[in-house]
């Protein structure tokens, strides 16, 4: 099928690199089904039994966002998150996806939102037409109105510089959260940058990955409540940055701690150094 030919992508790691003990759970009966040992050896997945046991368990709609390293990063999303949820999810992707081969079938597929810049916009380019992207904001959160989950990348672009520094999320998208009461995960991705580069068509270098799932509330009306210590939502402008600001927080927080036990840093220009370093670290077990 199209998704098991997706998933063979990232099952190509040299047959010289010997995969560690243990791997991650069968939480991810998708993934595991599709790629068997060859990827879940690869990857620390902290949250995972929880999102997968709590999601949606509010009774809320879902918002889920991450930062933004590499075009994996949408792949791992889909076969990591649970297989009845993530028929329900429509995310904010780059209109480039659409000009992929693959890529562009599972957005198509999913019913993803692209984002739209203006004519002429390249890669670097993020100019957006507004108009346009007005409506489609409507179109995702009358989406959840209904009772729908949706993601987005807040830093708006996948992070050119240093991984280990997340960058600005843009307020914004957050007015979804205001205009509806959801449900709020963060996902910070660590590593992704190795096994497919930003500037790369295609992925597959032998890398380690790190991904750290955590619920930021079980209510965006809450959370931002004065009660709670937020500015409230008669202060819409401000109630958006209070959830960007936390959600940014939360899932730098999740990067340093990747970072800092044992998930190698990557950084444009520096590539082979990158790489000799994600080959010869001790691997990490995945925890729960």
């Amino acid at each position: 099928s199209e998704g098991q030919r997706v998933l063979h992508i990232l099952q190509t790691f040299p047959a010289d690199v010997d995969p560690p003990e243990g791997g991650l759970s069968s939480d991810v009966p998708l993934l595991e089904a599709s790629v068997h040992a060859g990827l879940l050896d690869w990857i620390r997945a902290d949250g995972l039994s929880d999102l997968r046991q709590h999601l949606g368990s509010s009774g809320r709609p879902v918002v889920v966002v991450a930062n933004h390293l590499s075009f994996l990063d949408t792949l791992l999303l889909v076969a990591m998150m649970p297989v009845s949820r993530m028929s329900r999810m429509k995310m904010f992707v780059s209109e480039h996806l659409l000009k992929m081969p693959i890529l562009s079938t599972i957005v198509q597929a999913m019913g993803h939102i692209a984002v739209p810049f203006k004519p002429g916009a390249g890669h670097n380019d993020f100019e957006l037409d507004r108009e346009l992207m007005a409506i489609r904001q409507l179109e995702l959160e009358e989406h959840v109105r209904s009772g729908g989950y949706a993601g987005w990348f807040p830093e708006g672009r996948m992070n050119p510089g240093d991984s280990t520094e997340v960058g600005l999320f843009r307020a914004g998208g957050f007015a979804l959260a205001c205009h509806v009461d959801v449900e709020v995960w963060t996902i910070a991705f660590f590593g992704n940058g190795m096994c497919w580069p930003r500037t790369s068509a295609a992925g597959g270098r032998p890398s380690k990955i790190g991904v750290k799932f955590e619920r930021l509330c079980e209510s965006s009306w809450e959370f931002v409540s004065t009660a709670k210590g937020g500015p409230g939502l008669n202060d819409e402008k401000e109630a958006c940055k209070h959830l960007a600001n936390h959600a940014h927080e939360r899932v730098q927080t999740g990067i340093t701690q990747l970072f800092t036990e044992g998930i190698p840093a990557y950084q444009g220009g520096r590539k082979a150094k990158a790489r000799e370093v994600a080959i010869n670290q001790p691997l990490l077990s995945s925890a729960a």
